[in-house]
């Protein structure tokens, strides 16, 4: 763009030179002509300029490790109008590994409607960003842009592949069950009853025995002493040994809610150091926490969760099971 603005600048000082010199009355038209010249591209362009619109995605919102995928710059404009020339540098980052690829092009003659399309590299987990560090549309003549107006940021998660590990053993008390529909435990559980609280929900009232003290009367379930299943790991190390690991903890997490068994995953961030922790009762709790550990970077070293004691809220006895991507002696998931 630069090499245009140059070519115009010279050519406008050739014309300026040919006036002061008074060769002739062409040589003022040529320069008046020169010199309208940039304004006259301008307006010709700037309908199509202004109605420019840039979409940047995925081709789609999930998908697995190694699947196909791509990601894509979609323009539009609004008055069906040809941009001479549409000049981008774009952004692929990987939350997780923290790998950036970037990508400049430039799309010349672009139509209402044009898209380009690249690869993507699935081979490991985490959500890719897409971002636009540059666009800009230009005029006719490549002496004028202006930035084009772009839609939100899009984002693609590459998550894991589970590997089952079969039936988890875990000690029969081990683990609150599932709730089910209708608020009923997969266990038989007794309640205490007590008067009623501001603030208690109406769900929990015992509404016979409401009618029969002429007062309300609330369930509460009994405290839950049952050891909470635990599934831990360490948010560092190779790419590889990272994509095994959350294969497994996907893989362990699913086959404890097979067996209807409310648990925890906790992990320590790797730049804080603070514990991370996630209730999983469902699959959508198990989406939520899987967003945040792919959302966290995993650097090539970090504290060990091993290292720190694991506490429950409200005391009461933990089993925990550690998940990890290396060859694991027997007892580890």
């Amino acid at each position: 763009m630069w090499s245009r603005r140059a070519l115009y600048a010279l050519l406008l000082l050739c014309a300026l030179l040919g006036q002061m010199l008074d060769v002739g009355y062409l040589f003022h038209f040529i320069f008046f002509a020169v010199a309208a010249l940039p304004f006259l591209g301008l307006a010709v362009s700037l309908p199509a300029m202004l109605g420019c619109r840039a979409e940047l995605g995925g081709s789609a919102a999930r998908i697995q490790r190694g699947e196909n995928a791509s990601w894509f710059l979609r323009l539009t404009n609004r008055f069906r109008l040809p941009v001479a020339r549409v000049s981008c540098r774009l952004r692929l980052t990987n939350r997780l590994t923290g790998q950036v690829h970037r990508v400049k092009t430039v799309i010349r003659g672009a139509a209402p409607e044009e898209e380009c399309r690249w690869k993507l590299e699935t081979d490991h987990c985490g959500i890719l960003d897409f971002q636009t560090e540059r666009l800009w549309a230009w005029d006719c003549l490549g002496l004028f842009a202006l930035p084009v107006g772009r839609s939100a940021p899009a984002s693609l998660t590459i998550a894991p592949l589970p590997e089952h590990p079969g039936a988890v053993e875990l000690p029969e008390d081990a683990g609150a069950p599932v709730p089910r529909l209708g608020g009923k435990a997969v266990f038989g559980e007794t309640y205490e009853l007590r008067p009623y609280r501001e603030g208690d929900s109406l769900r929990m009232i015992h509404w016979k025995m409401t009618a029969k003290r002429d007062e309300l009367v609330t369930r509460e379930p009994p405290e839950d002493t049952r050891p909470l299943p635990v599934l831990t790991f360490d948010h560092f190390g190779l790419p590889a040994v990272v994509d095994r690991t959350l294969d497994r903890l996907e893989g362990t997490s699913l086959a404890l809610l097979e067996q209807e068994r409310i648990h925890e995953v906790r992990w320590l961030h790797p730049e804080t150091g603070a514990l991370r922790s996630f209730r999983v009762g469902g699959e959508r709790d198990w989406a939520a926490c899987l967003a945040a550990i792919l959302s966290d970077p995993a650097p090539m070293r970090g504290r060990s969760i091993l290292e720190q004691a694991l506490t429950r809220e409200g005391g009461g006895a933990i089993y925990q099971i550690h998940v990890t991507g290396k060859e694991v002696p027997h007892g580890e998931a």
